[in-house]
């Protein structure tokens, strides 16, 4: 059971969003640099000269960039949102206990110690300690009666079943550090669009009309790629995670068949499984 994994997420989307960003620095130094006039020189006398004070520019909080951020905030804080309850349902349904619990195998051994008698006794274990690893041997014993080859192949098409359910929702977590991504490129330049629209009109005199559009540019690549950034990182956690646990699954199968006479060989394989 191999799990593969995947090159992370819009890694194109991300080399044009660093292309946007480095037009707005451009367009913003040329803004600056137009915007900026000579000061005056002084004719009072030098003791009566004041100096201006400084603006005081209030801190940025994360509310004042979401409300300033347009119209691609909403999408983009439904992937937040959609991430993190896809992160809290992975870290719940991978935790090991849950797949692997620590005292199936032992409570399996003290009612399962012969196949030909304890079959039913076993399979009604299994099913009252339901897990992913209980699913695997039970099929596993029911498929007992046909021969150890026959139980070995149950057991290995139910790992891949629950192979593949712990990887659930693994998919969907992946896209949506890509349409983060996309989404804050797409916000990115419709802020380019605004600030060059306010300089087509009004020239480049008008420093904040001009600002909020780069403004809303930034923001939405910030947002973009915090979300991307965050939802990638998860990602390949959950599947390092998830290789992990499969690799216990199948050494407890091992386990398991080592316990029951799979290593046996074949003529103690048919007399054992003769009566079953």
């Amino acid at each position: 059971m191999r799990i593969s994994l995947k090159q992370s997420p819009a890694r194109a989307s991300l080399l044009a969003t660093l292309l946007v960003v480095g037009c707005v620095l451009v367009a913003r130094s040329a803004l600056v640099a137009q915007t900026t006039l000579p000061a005056a020189p002084s004719t009072a006398p030098a003791a009566t000269t004041s100096v201006p004070e400084e603006p005081v520019v209030p801190p940025i909080s994360p509310l004042d960039l979401f409300w300033k951020a347009g119209y691609f905030i909403w999408p983009l804080t439904a992937c937040s949102v959609l991430s993190v309850a896809i992160i809290i349902e992975r870290f719940i349904a991978l935790r090991g206990s849950r797949v692997i619990p620590p005292d199936f195998l032992p409570g399996l051994r003290l009612v399962y110690r012969d196949p030909r008698t304890d079959r039913d006794r076993g399979i009604q274990y299994c099913e009252q300690h339901d897990s992913p690893l209980a699913r695997m041997i039970v099929a596993g014993i029911r498929r007992l009666p046909r021969g150890y080859d026959a139980a070995e192949k149950a057991i290995e098409d139910a790992g891949g079943n629950e192979a593949l359910k712990l990887r659930q929702h693994m998919r969907f977590l992946y896209s949506l550090g890509s349409v983060a991504t996309l989404l804050g490129l797409i916000g990115t330049i419709w802020g380019m669009i605004k600030a060059f629209h306010v300089a087509s009109v009004h020239g480049t005199g008008h420093a904040e009309e001009l600002s909020a559009g780069i403004y809303v540019a930034m923001v939405n690549t910030f947002a973009g790629l915090a979300v991307a950034i965050v939802v990638t990182i998860f990602y390949y956690f959950f599947i390092g995670r998830i290789e992990k646990l499969v690799s216990e699954m199948n050494d407890a199968v091992n386990e398991f068949g080592r316990d029951i006479g799979f290593d046996a060989s074949p003529t103690d394989e048919a007399a054992a499984t003769a009566t079953l």
